[in-house]
């Protein structure tokens, strides 16, 4: 299955449907595929409608027609840089005060924080909607790698393990680069999807190590001793209407974990390991 374009922007959207309409291809096909290999939200039916008429009409621009009327004044660059300013001393102000301040209409304000600015208000203060790369590579540097969240009605074997892996692999690459070539140790205990020829296949063919330790140990499972405890007593005494609710919840959850979180799981889980090193050793001199 094709994985979906994440990046692409209006321009190469609507040359793939000069591209399909040129070869006789149907509308309605036209943004089958267009959903397919770009998302839903790329182009609407009845926008890659709008488009097809005008190509068949003989247009060859793929940009916006200039619109009319009279053009903007307010919105320049000067008052974007004024209303930068004023959020970034005060993040806490509101739309209507920094119109009052500066002299320019509410409306032209809202598009500037909202559209060229990009910022929207979380706890009563204005952050940037979009983090920076800097800010995406702090995040990636620890923590979760991969949220994979079981649909209702399904269960876990053999090929629905492997890909969880194949989704693993992909998040490895993206979140962390380069610790592919340098080698995965993956630890999981003998259950059944975990021991399948299968999955071992899988294993054998990336190269994967697998880490071993006692079947079925609770002492060695990060998950057991470390996470659920947690989660668990997050979520008491919340309710949600729709299993999409929960998911958002989870996220949020792994999302604002710290670094110390991950850090005390590492640190009890090395710990754990010298106990049953300690006790290995002591049943070998009895």
């Amino acid at each position: 299955m094709a994985t979906p374009i994440k990046e692409w922007s209006k321009l190469e959207v609507r040359a793939v449907v000069r591209f399909l309409f040129s070869k006789g291809t149907k509308p309605s096909e036209i943004h089958k595929q267009i959903a397919e290999t770009y998302g839903e939200g790329a182009m609407s039916r009845s926008r890659v409608c709008q488009w097809c008429t005008w190509f068949g009409e003989g247009r060859t621009s793929l940009g916006d027609e200039p619109k009319s009327g009279r053009p903007k004044t307010s919105t320049n660059e000067e008052n974007t840089t004024r209303v930068d300013e004023l959020i970034r001393c005060d993040r806490r102000m509101k739309i209507c005060e920094i119109a009052l301040k500066l002299e320019i209409p509410k409306s032209t304000v809202h598009e500037i924080v909202h559209d060229t600015l990009g910022y929207r208000k979380v706890s009563a203060r204005w952050v940037p909607k979009m983090l920076t790369e800097d800010h995406k590579l702090q995040r990636n540097a620890k923590g979760v790698i991969l949220l994979d969240i079981l649909p209702q009605g399904q269960c876990i074997n053999a090929a629905r393990y492997c890909s969880t892996l194949d989704r693993l692999k992909e998040a490895i690459r993206r979140k962390r680069p380069g610790l592919l070539k340098r080698g995965v140790v993956l630890q999981h205990d003998n259950a059944s999807p975990h021991s399948a020829n299968l999955t071992l296949q899988w294993l054998q063919c990336y190269g994967w190590e697998i880490l071993p330790h006692p079947a079925h140990s609770p002492h060695l499972a990060p998950s057991d001793f470390h996470l659920f405890g947690p989660l668990k007593r997050h979520l008491g005494g919340m309710a949600f209407e729709t299993e999409d609710d929960l998911i958002s919840e989870l996220r949020n959850w792994f999302d604002n974990l710290d670094v110390d979180f991950f850090r005390v799981g590492i640190n009890s889980l090395l710990s754990r390991w010298q106990k049953c090193i300690d006790l290995h050793r002591d049943y070998i001199k009895k």
